[in-house]
């Protein structure tokens, strides 16, 4: 599953992953995203940090308060403007791994599949 709000993000990682036999998901709205891995399992949600009105770090609250945080591999993405102590912070909580935009194509791949063999 991804979570961005940026459709040209969302298509070229879609057309990626499906080129390495991914199936993906996608939501350009945080809210339905939350409700979306409440109601369902996915191998890794590849979730944007800053999404507009409920973004990334509401969905890591909600799914932390209902227990489900460590329950999901959550891959977050973002923009540079963050620091590795945040970044180090959210993976202390439960958030699987991270990534930095620009996104590096190997490297997101790399992280994907260790996330869904672990």
């Amino acid at each position: 599953m991804i979570i961005d709000d940026n459709e040209q993000i969302t298509k070229m990682l879609t057309t990626f992953l499906s080129t390495q036999n991914f199936a993906c998901i996608i939501t350009n709205d945080a809210k339905e995203g939350l409700k979306m891995i409440e109601e369902d399992r996915y191998d890794a949600v590849l979730l944007d940090l800053a999404l507009p009105d409920f973004n990334g770090y509401d969905v890591i609250d909600a799914l932390e308060k209902n227990d489900m945080l460590r329950k999901n591999k959550i891959i977050v993405f973002t923009a540079s403007n963050i620091s590795e102590d945040e970044l180090d912070k959210l993976v202390k909580r439960g958030v699987t791994s991270y990534i930095l935009k620009p996104v590096d194509i190997d490297e997101l791949l790399s992280k994907i599949q260790k996330v869904i063999n672990t």
